[in-house]
This record gives C-alpha cells, sequence and structure tokens, in this order.
C-alpha cells in the first residue's frame, strides 16, 4: 500500500491497533478491486477471443484453420497446457474418434496421433452431451472418475479436465476439451461460460461447413448430370443420325422389296396361268395341281411382301397426336366386321367415351388388328362374345383391352405372340401371316405404352394395352386385370 495513505491513515486513528484494523480492511478492499480488475480483463479479453471467432466464420475460412487457431487463444487466455477438439468417428456410435486439431504446451506430447476408443461413452454418456452437459473435472483422480476413463485421460498426463460439446445442428460431432497437465485445477464459472460460448461458435462453424459440403456434393452432382445429359445428348443426335441413314436404306429396301420382287412373282404367276390355259389339256392332274399351287404360293409370297411393307409403314412414318374416340373407332371396325360376315352370332360389347391422346390412323390400325384377330379366332364357335374397354393401373393409368372367348392360346407360349411371322395356330385352322400382333406391338411402342395378353386354349384371349408408360410393371411382365372373367 502507498506510504503516504498509510501515514494518513495513522493520523486519523486514535491508536495503533486501531490503525491496524483499519489497515486490514483497506487491504481486504484492495484484494477484492484487483480481482474484479483481473475478472474485468478477463473477459474483455474473452469478449475479444470471441470477436475473433465470429470474424473468421464470417470470412468462410476452412474449418481447420478455425479449429487451429481458436485453440491457440483459448490456451493462452486460459493458461491451459493443452486444447483440442475431438471428433467422434461417423457410425461409431460415439465410442471412437480422434483430435482433430490442438494446441498443446510443447512440454507435454500431442493428442493428435492417437485414436481414442472408449466403449462405454457412447452408451452411457453421449445422450448428455449431446443434450448440452458440460464436464469440469478438478482432478481426474479424486472426482469419482471410472478406471476406464481416467486410463484414457492419463495416457496424455491430464490431471485437471474441462469437457464441452461440439455441437453440429442436433447431432454431437465431438468435444472441446481443455487440458491442465501440470497439477489440478479449479475451473472458474467464468471460464466454463467462455469455453461453452467458444464451443456454441465453432457449432456454428460445423453447421457451416456441413452445409457447405451439402451445397459443394449438390453442385457436383448437378455438373456430374449435366455431363451425362450432354453426352446423353451427343448420343441421341449420333442416334438420330445413324436412324435418318437406317431409314434411307430402309426405304431404298422397301422400295426394291416392292417392285424388284414384285416382277418375278408376277411373272411366275403369269407363266403357271398361261401353262393352265395353253396346256390344260397335255398336263396331267398332278402337273396341273403342281401349277395351282406355285400360283397360290406366288400369291401368299405376294401378300407377305404386302404385310412386311405395312409393319415397315408404321414403324417409319410420321405420328400427328391428336385427342381420338377410341370408342367411336372399336364400333366403326365392329360394324365392318359384321357386315364383312351377317351371317355370324356375334355380341360386341364397347365401352363409351374412351378417349386417348396419339395418331388416330395408327391407332386404328392397331384396333382392327385385335378387333379382327378377335373375330377370326372366335369363328367355329356358333355364338360367340367380343369386349372393348379399359380399366385403371395402380398407377392411374388407363389400360384398355380387347377380349374374346374364343380358341385362346397355351399362355407357355405367349413369348411369341408379338414376333413376325409367329403363329400359334395352323394356316388349315386359321388363315393369316402372324404380322397382326407385331404391328399392334409396334404401335403400342410408338405411344410408349406395353401390351400383352392372357388367355387358355378354348376359353378365349384377352389383350392388354397402354398409350402412356406405366411403371406399374416391366415391359415382359404381365399382369391380371380381371373384369368379371371371360
Amino acid at each position: 500500500m502507498n506510504p503516504e495513505i498509510l501515514a494518513r491513515l495513522r493520523s486519523l486513528c486514535r491508536d495503533e491497533a486501531a490503525f491496524e484494523d483499519a489497515k486490514q480492511i483497506l487491504a481486504g478492499e484492495v484484494q477484492h478491486l484487483e480481482q474484479e480488475i483481473n475478472q474485468a480483463y478477463f473477459r474483455v479479453e474473452q469478449q475479444k477471443a470471441l470477436f475473433r471467432v465470429i470474424t473468421r466464420l464470417r470470412e468462410h475460412i476452412d474449418l481447420e484453420t478455425i479449429f487451429k487457431a481458436t485453440a491457440t487463444e483459448v490456451r493462452q487466455l486460459l493458461q491451459a497446457d493443452r486444447v483440442g477438439m475431438f471428433r467422434f468417428y461417423p457410425d461409431s456410435g460415439w465410442d471412437d474418434g480422434e483430435f482433430v486439431s490442438e494446441d498443446v504446451d510443447p512440454a507435454f506430447g500431442s493428442a493428435m496421433a492417437q485414436k481414442i476408443h472408449d466403449h462405454c461413452f457412447g452408451e452411457q454418456f453421449a445422450i448428455h452431451y449431446q443434450q448440452g452437459r458440460v464436464q469440469a473435472v478438478a482432478d481426474i483422480y479424486s472426482y469419482g472418475l471410472s478406471e476406464c476413463h481416467i486410463q484414457i485421460l492419463s495416457q496424455f498426463q491430464i490431471r485437471a479436465n474441462l469437457v464441452v460439446p461440439l455441437l453440429q445442428g442436433q447431432k454431437l460431432w465431438g468435444l472441446l476439451c481443455i487440458h491442465q497437465c501440470r497439477a489440478p485445477r479449479e475451473w472458474q464459472t467464468t471460464e466454463i461460460e467462455f469455453v461453452s460460448q467458444i464451443a456454441n461458435h465453432l457449432g456454428v462453424a460445423l453447421k457451416h461447413a456441413e452445409l457447405l459440403a451439402d451445397l459443394r456434393a449438390e453442385v457436383l452432382e448437378r455438373l456430374q448430370a449435366q455431363q451425362a445429359v450432354q453426352s446423353l445428348n451427343q448420343g441421341l443426335q449420333r442416334a438420330i443420325i445413324e436412324l435418318q441413314a437406317v431409314n434411307k436404306e430402309l426405304e431404298a429396301f422397301c422400295y426394291s422389296v416392292s417392285h424388284d420382287l414384285r416382277a418375278p412373282l408376277r411373272g411366275i404367276d403369269g407363266f403357271s396361268q398361261a401353262l393352265l390355259e395353253d396346256y390344260f389339256d397335255v398336263l396331267d392332274a398332278t402337273g396341273q395341281d403342281y401349277l395351282r399351287r406355285i400360283r397360290l404360293a406366288t400369291h401368299r409370297m405376294g401378300q407377305l411382301i404386302d404385310d412386311l411393307l405395312n409393319l415397315s409403314r408404321v414403324t417409319r412414318s410420321d405420328m400427328h397426336l391428336e385427342t381420338a374416340d377410341l370408342s367411336l373407332l372399336a364400333s366403326n371396325i365392329c360394324t365392318e366386321l359384321q357386315q364383312s360376315q351377317p351371317e355370324r352370332q356375334v355380341e360386341f360389347v364397347i365401352q363409351t367415351g374412351l378417349l386417348a391422346e396419339g395418331d388416330s390412323r395408327l391407332l386404328r390400325v392397331l384396333l382392327v388388328n385385335l378387333l379382327s384377330n378377335a373375330w377370326k379366332f372366335s369363328s367355329k364357335h356358333p355364338q360367340a362374345k367380343i369386349e372393348f374397354g379399359a380399366i385403371n393401373s395402380e398407377s392411374g393409368i388407363p389400360v384398355y383391352f380387347v377380349r374374346d372367348d374364343g380358341a385362346g392360346f397355351d399362355m407357355a407360349y405367349a413369348n411369341k405372340l408379338f414376333g413376325p411371322f409367329q403363329r400359334l395356330h395352323g394356316m388349315n385352322e386359321f388363315p393369316g401371316n402372324g404380322i397382326g400382333l407385331a404391328t399392334v406391338q409396334r404401335i403400342v411402342h410408338r405411344h410408349g405404352g406395353r401390351v400383352w395378353a392372357e388367355g387358355a386354349v378354348e376359353q378365349g384371349a384377352t389383350f392388354y394395352f397402354t398409350l402412356i408408360l406405366d411403371k406399374a410393371g416391366d415391359e415382359g411382365e404381365q399382369q391380371n386385370y380381371s373384369t368379371g372373367g371371360r
């Protein structure tokens, strides 16, 4: 205390005892004021440190730099022996992790080189730290810690320990650890509050880092998707060019088929007819039969050529999308079929009001083939029933169907139905070239839909088709859309 102040104080006191009492009182007050000054200085330094942490967060620097600078400032301010940021390994259940940053007194070893396993932390303590628990241990040997915990701490020469959770949002990311290694230490309330504030700001940095990582991943994903789209577009451009070349070749082939192949067929048919007419009396019955067979074969070959050309036109023709009245198309086709064989007794059941987006010309070809097949394969029954309607799939997409109660087919051979020239019945049983269902399939595919069938021998058949991509099943997958039986 200042000698002048003491001299003045002695002059005011009545005796030496009073002087000593006053001196003790003043000494206590001075000590109290010095403590308050030190605390005020500490709070100022705290605020400066917090300000620097916040400033670094706003500068968008990397997490490693933030951790390192913060560890250095906290250790210097608290005069601790080690400050480190410990991170739990993802999916380890908070039992395993390592220090990812630290600032340590050179007199003590680094904690960075060791991986830490604590088999009871995740089960017993993680939930409490996730809820904000702070552990302030003045002396690890007298705090009541478990033996395994003491063993983990002692390997880093720790005597006193202050641990605050690092939260990434609501998730326990790691721990902010302050170690005193030289001796035990009583942690002050202001110190605990300061470290908790630092941990909160580091939690903000962790959340920013997570969001930034997510953003970078999203940007990378979009760039990859963009590159994939560009690659796909390039592939589509090449495919279009190749398709145009193929179409030109196909047109040339069709022209060749239409003109070059028909000419020799006409010659064979014409000379065969001339032989029958001019040399009828010369030929015996066998020769006449051979010539008739030659003519039938040329006629069948001509029909096959026509069917192939029609199938090619279905594939190559331009599509003109509009709203088509499928019910009206089906009704007109059924009327034409009935007029072609008025003696047949066939009941037509056509659902009204069925509209679809598509090419009306191609959709008519589709329905002509399906309804003509139903008409043909029910022809051996004295009475028949043919239906056209629609039901909704699970995805809400209309599923159209044509059903008959005719000859049907064996489901074991269903995979052959839509192949060109594939037939499940003999020519002597039901005439045809096996092109109709192949045409149906190509029309359906051009509209983005799929087609499949169900049937049983002599119990009829049902052909289903969609005109929009139906994700309820794969192309070859058959589904049961029962509408009351056959």
